[in-house]
Parts: C-alpha cells; structure tokens; sequence
C-alpha cells in the first residue's frame, strides 16, 4: 500500500472546479496532492480528521501589496489566518524595485504616499539590499513564507530607475531608454516576475499621489509610450499585463482596451482594474459588463479584477486620501507634514470654502468616498463633541445649519486631528450585483488590496465574508461555486496552473473548516500593534478556519500560526533568456 506524508481523512471536499463536492480523503506526499479517494487502508505520517467539515482549497488574492509586510509577517498580516494560500504582489505599479540606493527614500516615499505603507516601517524593516529586480526577488525567494507568493515588475520603480525621477514624471523614455526598459522587463520575467503592473488613471480624479502632490509617473505618461512598454511582454508571448485605469466614473479605461488589443492573439494576458459595485449606481454593473463582453467577443483575452466584499475604512481627516485622494481638498489637507500645519489649514475660511465649493460639484468614485456617509467613531478627549458619535457628517450637518466639509474641518480642529471616521461599505449592500458579476467568467471577485492602507482597513479577510454573505447568510451561491470564485478563479487569472484546486499534481493548499463557524464581525475594524517598532494597523475581527495548509504544512490551526514557513516563490513564466543561450551553445 502506497504511504503518505499526510492524509485529512473524512471530510466534504469541494475541489474547486464548481462541481459538486463529495465525502473522501485527501492523501498528501511532501508538498503535492497525490490522491483522493477513500484511503482508509493506506499508511500516513499525519492523519487529520476532517468528518463533519468541509475540505476546500486555499484562496488565491491576484491583487495585493505585501511586499513590504513580507518582511516582518510570513502570513502577511490578516490573511495567512482567513484562508489565504498564494497572494500576487506589487499590483498599480507600486513596489520596491529596481532602486538605485540613491533613490531609496524617494521610492519608499511613494509607496507611503500611494498605498499607506509607512516610510518609517519599510525603513526600519526592510534590509534594501538590493538594486536590480532580481536581487529583489531573490531576497523575497530567501524570506520564510507562510504563504506562496508572485509577483508584477512594477512599473513606477522602474521608470525611475531608467530615465532619473524628473525624467520619469516629464516625459516619454527616449529610444535607448525604451530599449533599457525592454531589457529589464524581459530580465525580471526571466527570473519570475508574472509581468508587470501600472497605474495609468490620468493626472486628474486619481487617488495615487506622490509625495510632491503630483500623480505618479506612469499616470501622466503618454498612452502610446505605455503601449511601446507593453509591447516587451506581448513580444515576449507570455505574461500578464495589469494595469487600473478606470475606478467607477474615475479614469479612462481606453489605454486598457489598446493594450488588449495589442495583447490579442498572444498567450499574454491583460488584467484590467476595477470594476466596482455601488447603491446609487447599479446600473454601472451592466455598462461595464457589456464593455468587457466586447473585448472579449473581439478575441481579446482580458479579466477584471472587482471588489465587491463588505469592507470599509476607518480613518483621519489627514487618511482621507484613501477614499478621496481624487479632491483637490483632500491632497492639500494630506501634503500638511504635521497637526499642527494641517489645524492652521482647516482653520482657513478661505480653504473651507474652496473645498466645499469642489466638493459640491465633483463625483465620487464609490460610497466610502462620499463625506455624507461618513459616521463619527472617535473624537479624542474632548467630551463637548461625544454627541456627535454615532452619528454621520450628514445628520450633523442637518442639525446644525451647515455643509459638510464645513462639519469635518471644524471637527478636526475641535479634536486637535484625533477625529475618527468609519465610511459606508465600500461596495453596494445589496449582494444583486456582486451576484451579477460573480456570474461572469471573465470577472474576479474579492481582490483584497491586502498590505496596503494598513491604518484604515485590513481585507485580508475577504474570502471569509464572501463566503459568510453570499452562501451562508444570502444563500445566492453554492459552496462549491464560491470556492472555484475565490481559488481557481483567481489563479488562473494570473496563469497559476497548479493551484486554486484540490486535484491530484495540484499543490496541497487546504482549508478544512464548518461553514457555521467563520465569522467576520462589522462593527469595527480592531487595532493591533503587531507592525516595525510596535506600530499599528487594522485588521477586521474574522475567521473561524481549523486548519490551514500552504504546500502540505499546516500553518494555522484554529486561528492560531503554527509558526511553520513552507511558502514558495511561485514562477509562471520561462527563462528565456536561458533557453537562447543553451539553444546557442
């Protein structure tokens, strides 16, 4: 009889693939699934007893930002505990290579002031010893993992490397700029970057901001000059190609449909994002279903990335940039380098009334963005203010006579900056259109943006609420459907062919768990000081998972880390670069 390293014995096992789960045992040898089946007369090194649970694979997140977070967290904060397998790093054009050691502070800048990262934890926890891409990656191949990770060459980084940061927020790269940009992106793929990432939403209506107040370089270049970048992927013939160019109304989503355009007929991918759900907009889930049906009647082979779980952000006045980085208002309050500079500001009528009269006139890009919604949860020491809690910028500013960005400015000096916020979800509260997209092939739901914003949310616990709301609580879909949306869904999006399902050759990513024991609790996100120095970050109160598996390992077991690392550096793409010379020799 064939022996195992593991064998989970008894348990549901829903695969992945959307068909109907079955009762069996799942059989383990080193970090593979070997079979599955009724194993009761085979030997094993680990028996797990899963009767009466549910057998299902691990989550696969194809948009996240724990590049940093590696660093200090194998399981990457809040999702090694939720069911999170494999994450896909460095997504927008936002990572940490290439760098120049002279423009280390400058790129660590960016990512503070794009994703949230602080520049005090990337200094005080990352190593940077590395320059080139691949250093960065063999550094990352070197960390323990409790969690498979991938990786985007991101765009941003490397503009700045090739043509100096002026260059890279002035201009176009010149022709033997190009060609050094080509070189670099075919070296990085060579040595695992999946492709490469960007933003380009435009210079105005974009949350990304840089730390002089300006966009970022790949939001203000030229779409042509985009494209000729794109085409070192697209002639390479395999990749992905990621890029949000459009969030909501925000954005102009038609550089994405030139690079599928460009991308059609290849084996390279274009992941476009964001698709997004909202109340007071649902008729933006046809209209962008219909734009991607297009592409796709064309012969274009492009996914979307969408969020449509239940989160929200709890914030400050000088945190607003991650709703609302769009308003000119909110990017002079944020450029403020202290509370006290940014109370001398809220202080001004002159600013007050600017702000007010822009954000009278400008749309916002989904619920969390709009000040309406926004609910009082804190307002530091001053006990005059404690009526307010509970209640909306909104109902405030009906109760007493004014608008309100007039309420928030005069909130944030009267606590001295220690007003908390707690926006609407930041997706439509009806599941219909989550629903709707969830039906489409081409549409992946629940990205969790996970490593980044760390100090107004945590989604890391995606997978968990989704399957709570939409099969639990909604019952719109089947266990085994939301399983193939949140595992095999995602990893073939970014061409991952041996994960996502538990299928015989497929890596033993393995969540064993009873559907009434997860939980995701709304009321508030929790504060942990688990982050470089003892700093803080938010993470929503959720789980419920008995055993987690990453490669065979158990790396979590009910909700505690077993403190094992069996992650791995997943590469899709070919050494080809190799290939040519051994094809020489």
């Amino acid at each position: 009889m064939a022996s195992f390293d593991t064998i989970i014995e008894g348990g549901f096992v829903i695969d992945g693939t959307g068909v109907s789960g079955n009762y069996a045992d799942v059989g383990i040898v080193s970090d593979t699934i070997e079979r599955i089946g009724d194993l009761s007369a085979h030997s094993s090194k680990r028996r797990i007893d899963a009767r009466g649970k549910i057998v299902a694979p691990g989550f696969v997140t194809q948009h996240s930002h724990y590049d940093a977070a590696l660093f200090w967290d194998p399981y990457c904060l809040d999702a090694g505990r939720n069911g999170v397998t494999t994450v896909v790093n460095a997504n927008c054009g936002f990572g940490m290579a290439p760098v120049r050691k002279k423009n280390q502070e400058r790129i660590m800048g960016m990512l503070e002031t794009t994703e949230q990262i602080p520049v005090s934890q990337q200094r005080s926890a990352l190593p940077w010893d590395w320059e080139s891409f691949p250093d960065f990656m063999n550094r990352i191949r070197g960390l323990p993992k409790g969690v498979n990770v991938l990786t985007y060459l991101p765009l941003n980084p490397l503009l700045v490397y090739v043509m100096g940061i002026e260059g890279a927020k002035t201009r176009s790269p010149s022709a033997e700029e190009m060609a050094e940009i080509h070189r670099l992106i075919n070296e990085a793929m060579d040595q695992g970057a999946i492709g490469i990432s960007m933003s380009v939403m435009g210079a105005e209506g974009n949350s990304h901001v840089d730390t002089d107040g300006t966009c970022m370089p790949t939001d203000s270049m030229d779409h042509d000059a985009i494209l000729e970048i794109c085409k070192a992927v697209v002639d390479r013939g395999e990749g992905v190609i990621q890029m949000i160019s459009q969030i909501m109304y925000f954005g102009d989503r038609s550089i994405t449909e030139r690079a599928a355009e460009l991308a059609k007929g290849t084996r390279v991918r274009v992941i476009h994002n964001a698709f997004l759900t909202h109340d007071l907009v649902p008729q933006k889930v046809e209209e962008d279903l219909a734009w991607l049906e297009k592409l796709r009647a064309d012969g274009c082979d492009i996914t979307v990335g969408a969020l449509v779980n239940r989160g929200w952000v709890e914030l400050s006045i000088r945190q607003l940039d991650a709703v609302a980085g769009m308003l000119s208002g909110v990017r002079e309050i944020i450029a403020c380098n202290t509370d006290a500079e940014s109370v001398k500001l809220l202080q001004d009528t002159a600013f007050v009334k600017r702000f007010a009269e822009e954000y009278a006139t400008a749309a916002t890009g989904n619920a969390a963005a709009s000040l309406e919604g926004q609910t009082v949860i804190a307002v530091g020491d001053n006990s005059d203010l404690e009526p307010w809690l509970g209640k909306t910028l909104a109902q405030i500013a009906e109760e007493t006579g004014r608008n309100v960005v007039e309420v928030l400015t005069d909130l944030g000096v009267k606590t001295e900056m220690a007003l908390q916020l707690k926006t609407p979800q930041v997706s439509a509260t009806a599941p219909d259109q989550a629903h709707q997209l969830m039906a489409n092939p081409a549409v992946i739901c629940g990205g969790s943006d996970g490593g980044a914003h760390t100090k107004v949310f945590g989604m890391g616990h995606y997978g968990t609420d989704l399957i709570i709301w939409m099969v639990r609580e909604q019952k719109l879909r089947s266990l085994e459907d939301m399983h193939f949306q949140l595992s095999l869904k995602h990893a073939r999006s970014v061409q991952i062919k041996d994960r996502g399902a538990l299928l015989p050759g497929y890596k033993a990513d393995i969540l064993i768990y009873e559907l009434d024991n997860l939980y995701f609790d709304m009321e508030k996100y929790e504060i942990v000081h688990d982050m470089p120095e003892g700093d803080w970050r938010r993470q929503a109160r959720a789980g419920g998972y008995d055993f987690i598996l990453v490669n065979g390992e158990i790396t979590h077991e009910r909700g505690k880390s077993t403190g094992a690392t069996p992650g791995a550096f997943v590469q899709i793409t070919q050494n080809l670069s190799g290939q040519q010379l051994q094809a020489a020799e």
